[in-house]
């Protein structure tokens, strides 16, 4: 009980955090997103063996700044004006807000801002999205937001105007890991022992799983929210229940975790609820029986 205490005391002070930084500052999309096919990458989604701490767009288009600013480092090839910042980003610019916010627009064709600008406000074009980045050769922006205070990365979703976009979720191969590394594929009415397990399931075809919740018996296990990129051990790491590096929320090229859970003896009926960055969600009951 204590526990579950704690990991809803967890969930409650990350939602707060999440709605004060939402009320406190707001941005606009850099570049139109009207079409369909919005984003080629999220936030937390695997590149390598590394997350990506970028929102990267699909179709290339103008860009502009999220929010008045000031520019604070132009880039020319990886390369600052000032000769000493190297990047993958390829042609970017990093613009300094209010409220300790960086914003950095990466991969750019070309830059259209004058080398006299300083300030800038949102209607001031910066320049067209290209490949000059790490993106292989696809035409796109790649967006960062910045917390400096902190020092974490946040999603750009949190503080992005809302897009509605249907996808469809799926909840498949369900395994259980204990603290042995045994793999336990999970499947309704089963026989599982007692203990300690990482669940994962299969990553999404299309898009990614934003957050995930787990219940066992009707309590919260635990919520992972994919909203910052934080610092473990000199790398980022996400934050539910614990810091997850990257090789525990993905330990494979098929797998994603969603829950680190106690199963005690008796019926354990185990609830999963995702949800993907557009609000759509899909949720699925399995029922073990834990000797």
């Amino acid at each position: 009980m204590k526990i579950n205490k704690k990991i809803t005391l967890i969930s409650i002070f990350a939602f707060a955090f999440i709605v004060a930084l939402s009320f406190c500052f707001a941005f606009n999309w850099p570049q139109v997103v009207e079409n369909s096919d919005i984003f080629s990458s999220f936030f937390g989604q695997p590149r390598g063996s590394a997350y990506i701490n970028s929102l990267i767009f699909e179709n290339p288009a103008e860009v502009f700044p999220a929010e008045d600013g000031t520019v604070l480092i132009k880039l020319e090839n990886g390369i600052s004006d000032m000769g000493w910042f190297e990047s993958t980003l390829g042609n970017a610019v990093i613009l300094n807000h209010s409220n300790d916010m960086l914003t950095v627009y990466g991969n750019l064709e070309e830059i259209s801002l004058q080398d006299d600008m300083t300030n800038i406000t949102s209607e001031i074009k910066i320049g067209t999205s290209g490949t000059s980045g790490w993106q292989k050769g696809k035409n796109c922006l790649e967006f960062q937001v910045i917390d400096t205070k902190s020092r974490n990365l946040i999603n750009p979703f949190l503080l992005m105007p809302v897009i509605e976009k249907k996808d469809d979720l799926s909840i498949k191969n369900l395994v259980a890991i204990n603290n042995s590394g045994k793999v336990v594929p999970i499947s309704n009415y089963q026989k599982i022992n007692s203990g300690v397990y990482r669940l994962y399931i299969k990553k999404q075809p299309v898009g990614m799983t934003y957050k995930t919740s787990v219940l066992v018996n009707g309590a919260v296990a635990e919520n992972i929210i994919y909203d910052v990129l934080t610092e473990k051990e000199n790398r980022l790491a996400i934050k539910g229940k614990n810091l997850y590096s990257f090789e525990e929320l993905y330990p494979d090229d098929e797998n994603q975790l969603l829950a680190e859970v106690i199963l005690s003896t008796g019926r354990n009926i185990i609830t999963i609820t995702v949800e993907d960055y557009f609000g759509n969600s899909k949720t699925a009951t399995y029922t073990v029986d834990v000797i």
